[in-house]
């Protein structure tokens, strides 16, 4: 997504004030390599990123234009992808689940994963490929879902989690309660495993 200083500003308000440690990457920023070189130790990580799936399988867009000269093998080993956020938009990579158990083995032992983009959770080879490297938990949605919409639910997520000291599973029940499914595709959130 574009940088929205709307979700990002209040996220960044909401852990400063508690004191939380965190790293934002966004936009361009947010590309192959540094995914491939992600920090492990992480509590909670966010990709607040575009999402989709295509042949059954979910990817996370980058904000790294595509080119198919680059990331070669990745490519041919199905671990990167192009994709589009919409139609008539530039092509960007996409990684999938085959690029996180390569590159992202073991960065993820004891954090919630949270995906805030569009259909994160309506396979679940990228649920099972974060929880297979060390994940407690997975959260994203069952479907498509409004940039306005994941916003709010994510805000209200993050505050039940931070603020109330609701576990994720809690914090994700209570998000939906709060603003329901998004309006537009009835899409819900959903916690892998369940």
């Amino acid at each position: 997504y574009a940088n929205d200083p709307g979700f990002h500003g209040e996220a960044l308000k909401l852990f400063s004030r508690e004191e939380y440690t965190f790293n934002a990457v966004l936009g361009e920023e947010v590309t192959v390599e540094y995914l491939r070189r992600l920090p492990a130790g992480y509590d909670l990580v966010i990709l607040r990123v575009h999402s989709t799936v295509n042949g059954d399988m979910v990817w996370l867009f980058t904000g790294e234009e595509y080119s198919q000269d680059r990331y070669v093998l990745e490519q041919l080993a199905d671990e990167v992808h192009p994709a589009r956020p919409s139609v008539g938009s530039r092509r960007l990579f996409a990684v999938g689940a085959d690029f996180v158990n390569h590159f992202m083995r073991d960065r993820f032992r004891g954090s919630t994963v949270l995906v805030m983009g569009c259909d994160g959770a309506r396979a679940t080879d990228l649920a099972q490929a974060f929880t297979d490297n060390g994940a407690e938990l997975y959260i994203s949605w069952d479907g498509p879902v409004s940039l306005s919409h994941t916003d709010h639910a994510f805000n209200c997520l993050l505050t039940a989690m931070v603020e109330y000291g609701m576990s994720p599973e809690e914090a994700a029940a209570h998000a939906m309660s709060a603003v329901g499914p998004d309006p537009e595709y009835n899409s819900t959130l959903s916690c892998f495993p369940r």
